[in-house]
């Protein structure tokens, strides 16, 4: 299955990037509970106070993209303006995800035309 990005939904998409080379597998995607404050007292009790909400994440690294991928890719970025707003993933098996992009667009050039980099997505809780 093909992945893609499309803004502000697959169904409705104004823009969108389908790219042609995928992404290196495995994908990465942690689920963490990121807002923890812990302490252990003196008489070794371990307490545990819980501040956030669950976070997934997807980390999708593209390896030797073309000049026209990173292209499409930057004019996506430029479009969802990156973490300001939200758009749909669509994974692997073909399931969407509404997500933020976290990270800058940091697609380096390799070798021959080509361009290597990742997107560090944050799925958004409805």
């Amino acid at each position: 299955m093909a992945i893609g990005f499309y803004f502000p939904n697959k169904a409705g998409a104004t823009t969108s990037w389908v790219p042609l080379r995928q992404p290196v597998f495995p994908a990465v995607e942690p689920v963490d509970y990121p807002e923890q404050l812990r302490g252990v007292t003196a008489g070794g009790t371990l307490y545990v106070q819980d501040k956030g909400v669950k976070r997934e994440t997807f980390a999708v690294q593209f390896v030797r993209l073309s000049a026209t991928d990173q292209s499409n890719a930057l004019a996506f970025f430029n479009t969802v303006r990156k973490s300001f707003s939200v758009f749909e993933y669509e994974d692997r098996n073909a399931v969407l995800h509404t997500v933020r992009w976290m990270n800058d667009f940091d697609f380096q050039f390799v070798i021959q035309g080509r361009y290597s980099g990742t997107l560090n997505l944050r799925k958004e809780t409805p």
